[in-house]
């Protein structure tokens, strides 16, 4: 990478005069290091950081056929599911609830297990090129995760007020055009190159506390120094921040889904944007994949991703402030019907939403419809599937984003107006 790409780069991942680094160096919020003078800036928007979550979200373009091994779909017998042992119903606990799911769900750690919601809906989408449409709300120009990220930046501060796509080739757009992306492999040359300052964190640290200690002690200001007192990191942290950051930049081998999400959670403890999206295969469009083999590899090495993600966000202390969703533009058929793989079904799909905000369990879930199985109405209150439910199968797309953007600590205000009259599934959320 030549120089003046990697300073290009890194302006834009960590801001002027490098904030973002400074911020994550010394433990201090970005406002406070942008505007030192003002108490206020000492705190994310609204005085609290209890609400807003970074997301950490995954995009599929494909039509993955997750939907079909997920629990809610190992209820009936013609159901189809790859031959493969790590896919046999296994008896899951969710959230304090019996399920019967694919064994492979068994390497997310049980702690992770309970904070994960299996959402059947459906998109309603057929093709490919739809994706753009699933994210748009209502008449909006804008796609969700743009939307959602300029409120999430105010809240958590970040150096990006748009998300990071990184390595990913989903469309989200902004402004009416496509927004670009990042490379992993980008990511780590620009953060470890010539003179990078990870292996010495610690001095940044060092030199950004002097600045802000000479200018309380100046100005008398009370409240920055408490400010540098409760949140201030020591020396000693900041520099095992440095390190274990160089260690997982330096295991970025790839641009594919192992090294995206190791590059999401160095964004996250960056603080570079509030939403990350990355694209982890769950067996793609495989209308072609005889014996679901590519279907059962990729979608147990997708669980894995999962579970390496948030083994990383905890090292970082990022686990409880961070979220993770997955949103495919339409579903695979249940049922074979013939075909070696599996074909576009716009009549059931599976998301997942997965972190602290949320209660573990299964939202939903299928009954049989057109020759296959299709999604179910939807109670709102108890996230029960039965025809009867309050949230129609129509309306199942809109209330899984309003569920999402809440749990992420989307204000209600900002819903109304660009989700009105949908109703988020209340047992989901903590």
């Amino acid at each position: 990478m030549s120089p003046t790409r990697r300073e290009v780069l890194l302006q834009g991942l960590l801001g002027a005069s490098w904030v973002g680094l400074r911020a994550a160096a010394t433990g201090l919020p970005i406002g406070l290091l942008v505007n030192p003078r003002s108490a206020s800036a000492a705190l994310p928007s609204g005085g609290s950081a209890t609400k807003a979550r970074f997301l950490v979200l995954s995009l599929s373009t494909c039509g993955s056929p997750l939907n079909a091994n997920v629990p809610g779909c190992y209820t009936s017998p013609d159901i189809v599911h790859p031959v493969d042992p790590r896919f046999v119903a296994s008896a899951l606990t969710i959230g304090g609830q019996r399920h019967q799911g694919a064994a492979a769900w068994k390497q997310l750690p049980q702690k992770l297990l309970d904070r994960t919601v299996f959402f059947h809906h459906a998109t309603m989408m057929n093709s490919h090129p739809s994706l753009p449409e699933l994210l748009r709300l209502g008449t909006e120009i804008e796609s969700a995760p743009v939307l959602f990220a300029a409120e999430l930046s105010r809240q958590l501060q970040t150096v990006q007020n748009q998300p990071l796509l990184l390595g990913s080739e989903e469309v989200v757009t902004v402004g009416g055009k496509r927004l670009g992306s990042i490379r992993p492999t980008d990511l780590r040359d620009a953060l470890l190159g010539p003179g990078s300052p990870l292996s010495q964190l610690a001095a940044v640290r060092d030199s950004t506390l002097a600045r802000l200690q000479y200018l309380r002690k100046r100005t008398g200001d009370a409240q920055l120094g408490k400010a540098l007192d409760a949140q201030a990191l020591s020396q000693k942290q900041a520099q095992a921040l440095g390190d274990r950051l160089a260690t997982d930049l330096a295991a970025i081998q790839s641009d594919r889904a192992d090294g995206q999400v190791l590059a999401a959670a160095v964004a996250v403890r960056l603080g570079i944007a509030p939403i990350v999206a990355i694209h982890i295969p769950f067996g793609g469009d495989n209308h072609f994949d005889s014996g679901l083999v590519q279907e059962a590899s990729e979608t147990h090495s997708g669980i894995g991703q999962i579970a390496l993600l948030w083994n990383k966000l905890s090292a970082y202390g990022a686990a409880e402030r961070s979220c993770f969703a997955h949103l495919s533009v339409f579903g695979r058929t249940l049922k074979r019907d013939g075909l070696q793989g599996r074909d576009h079904w716009p009549l059931h799909n599976a998301a997942l939403l997965i972190g602290a905000p949320f209660r573990g369990g299964v939202i939903g879930g299928v009954v049989a419809k057109e020759n296959d199985y299709g999604a179910t109405a939807i109670d709102s209150r108890t996230g029960r599937g039965h025809e009867g439910g309050d949230i129609s199968v129509a309306d199942s797309q809109q209330s899984l984003m309003r569920t999402l953007a809440q749990g992420i600590g989307l204000p209600t205000t900002m819903l109304d107006r660009y989700l009105p009259g949908s109703k988020a599934v209340r047992s989901t959320l903590v």
